[in-house]
């Protein structure tokens, strides 16, 4: 029988316990301790540290808005690189098209160039704030993650611009550069009505989407940021000037001083670029006479010269939305009346007065809307990222600027510049039933250096009305440097407004017109110009092209045309003697071919009405006296 020694076992249970109690102890020690440490030694250190693991912010995405254009048809969006969503790219889906309208954003995707830039906060919108609760492997705890601020996308921009405009002027402009060896050109297409820019455009321009390219003057939009000197289509101001001043009126004859007017020993002599004899105001426009206008201009006066144009809206910016915009330069009254008024006179014709082609442009649309100066719109509205409209822009009638009856007159010059004047060019065969008006501008540039106007490089210009009566469309085209012999405005500005125009007639989404405008195809065998022919060489012409003529009229000259439209009978060629002191026969022409017989008796002429003419003031054969007015009654066929 074996006996356990009880004693020996309490030993030995009594150190068992107390080694238990000494690692409980050392192990409450050692919480203590790092208690003591982290909550009261270094506190700060370990309260960072905790924060960090388990806290994360970051800020969320806000997704930029498109730039459309008035249709909907998108210039710029984002396009996602990855599938997180702060990694993306703006991307430009019409690639160069109105890309100096539409801009570009930096590495930053802040807008850097054109509406990009000026609407940066409105598209770019306002990021979000997420508050992430992260493990100790940094992955997210959703359950206690949350958005303390949700992202706000940025607005839906819609410009005012047509896609299809826009490509149509683009390419003139790019083609008008290539056939005129010029620097560079220019055009916009403005709604006279409402004040819309349709179309808006520099060449050459630059691509968007290249991450390499550099854009430099490319990136420069002349329309708003070029300032030059308008030359004779500044003329227009200064007929408005003297018509409301009363000055001067249609009927003043002036009388001839030869090719220059030297109208000051110490000045430089005022010249034209032929002998024109006496005129009127409307005579001059057609001719585009500086000698004349700098006369007009005296007669006005600096004060009213300079209000007018101020009117107008010279010399200072037409709207705080066009990125990179310039004032130009208007001299005041006082400078303009100094050394014996010759900056006066200079800028009656279009010298010494600084302005921009968006200025320009709007000054014609408020002749062609009746008198009333719009401000120029590029933002038609904005929308929200679903598609909600959020604000609309209405046209703004800034100020009238002459009367109805003012813009008249004018208009009734500006046609028959195009039709017996500087602007022959810019009459379409492809659309003769719309009838074009417009003044033509040629301006030399100033050398700094030498101190003179440069005949060598000289910016050309033709400012338009389509129709001249109640237009649809006010489109400047500018020609910046052209190098070819016949560089001035009627020869290189003019038919690129004219080709403009055709494309936009033609064009099936464009065009106003409520038929078929192929009058003319480009292959038609009577694609030739008949007026001011003599009958035996227009017959001779005809039948060596296998055109189908046939004659109307006593005569021995062609003073009209009227063609087909299918192209089947061909052409009806109307025949007059020209009789310079008898008033021809009008009745049955359309309103261009009466503007061209009467423009070669030098007559101006006043029209109601649309079609052709069914009564006229002179009768026919009537003897025509000197200064005599035409008027003219039109109506459209039943």
């Amino acid at each position: 029988m074996k006996f356990v020694n009880l004693e020996a076992l309490k030993v030995i249970n009594l150190d068992a316990i107390s080694i238990w109690k000494m690692l409980v102890l050392g192990f409450i020690l050692v919480l203590t301790w790092q208690t003591f440490n982290i909550q009261v030694l270094n506190r700060e250190i370990y309260q960072a540290e905790t924060k960090s693991m388990v806290t994360h912010t970051k800020n969320i995405y806000a997704e930029r808005g498109q730039i459309m254009d008035r249709n909907g048809v998108v210039f710029a969006e984002n396009l996602r690189d990855t599938g997180k969503s702060e990694d993306y790219s703006r991307i430009f889906l019409q690639g160069k098209l109105a890309s100096q309208i539409v801009g570009k954003v930096n590495r930053s995707g802040e807008g850097s160039l054109g509406v990009e830039r000026m609407f940066d906060s409105r598209l770019r919108g306002n990021e979000g704030f997420r508050v992430s609760i992260q493990d100790a492997r940094k992955r997210e705890i959703y359950g206690r993650s949350e958005n303390v601020a949700e992202a706000e996308p940025g607005k839906n921009l819609v410009l005012t611009i047509d896609r299809n405009m826009q490509e149509l002027v683009e390419k003139e402009l790019k083609d008008g550069v290539s056939r005129y060896i010029a620097k560079s050109a220019s055009a916009v297409v403005v709604d006279p009505y409402t004040g819309e820019i349709l179309a808006m455009a520099s060449y050459p321009t630059f691509d968007p989407n290249s991450k390499n390219q550099g854009v430099g003057s490319m990136a420069k939009n002349d329309i708003v940021a070029m300032a030059y000197e308008p030359g004779s289509t500044f003329k227009l101001i200064t007929a408005a000037a003297a018509l409301e001043s009363g000055a001067v009126d249609t009927n003043q004859v002036f009388p001839n001083e030869g090719r220059c007017w030297t109208w000051n020993p110490k000045s430089a002599p005022i010249c034209d670029t032929h002998v024109y004899g006496d005129m009127n105001m409307p005579e001059a426009m057609v001719q585009s006479s500086n000698v004349v206008f700098a006369k007009i201009a005296t007669e006005v006066g600096a004060k009213n010269l300079y209000i007018t144009a101020k009117h107008f809206g010279l010399g200072e910016k037409t709207s705080e939305y066009f990125y990179g915009e310039e004032s130009g330069a208007l001299k005041d009254h006082v400078t303009l009346a100094s050394n014996s008024g010759s900056d006066l006179k200079s800028m009656g014709f279009g010298h010494s007065v600084l302005v921009t082609p968006i200025q320009m442009v709007m000054a014609y649309a408020a002749i062609a809307n009746g008198g009333k100066l719009m401000k120029p719109m590029l933002v038609k509205e904005w929308r929200d990222s679903k598609g909600k409209l959020v604000e609309k822009n209405e046209p703004t009638e800034l100020r009238r600027v002459v009367s109805e009856k003012t813009s008249s007159m004018i208009r009734a010059m500006l046609s028959r510049v195009v039709n017996n004047g500087t602007a022959k060019q810019v009459m379409s065969k492809k659309i003769p039933d719309v009838v074009f008006g417009g003044k033509t501008g040629t301006a030399e540039k100033y050398n700094p250096e030498t101190r003179k106007y440069d005949r060598e490089h000289q910016v050309a210009s033709f400012i338009g009305l389509a129709p001249v009566e109640n237009a649809r469309y006010v489109c400047l085209v500018l020609v910046d440097d052209p190098q070819t012999a016949q560089h001035h405005g009627g020869n290189t500005a003019g038919p690129i407004f004219r080709r403009i125009m055709e494309g936009i007639y033609y064009h099936p989404e464009l065009s106003p017109a409520s038929h078929s405008l192929e009058l003319v195809s480009a292959k038609s065998k009577c694609n030739d110009d008949y007026v001011g022919m003599l009958a035996t060489a227009a017959k001779s012409l005809a039948a060596s092209k296998g055109c189908n003529v046939k004659f109307e009229g006593e005569g021995l000259r062609v003073v009209s045309e009227r063609r087909d439209v299918n192209d089947s009978v061909g052409v009806t060629l109307i025949l007059e003697n020209m009789d310079g002191g008898k008033m021809p026969n009008l009745k049955g022409l359309s309103l261009k071919d009466a503007l061209e017989i009467a423009g070669n008796f030098r007559m101006n002429v006043e029209y109601t009405g649309k079609g052709r003419v069914v009564a006229q003031s002179p009768k026919a054969d009537e003897v025509l006296r000197k200064g005599q007015v035409c008027k003219l009654t039109l109506k459209e066929r039943s």
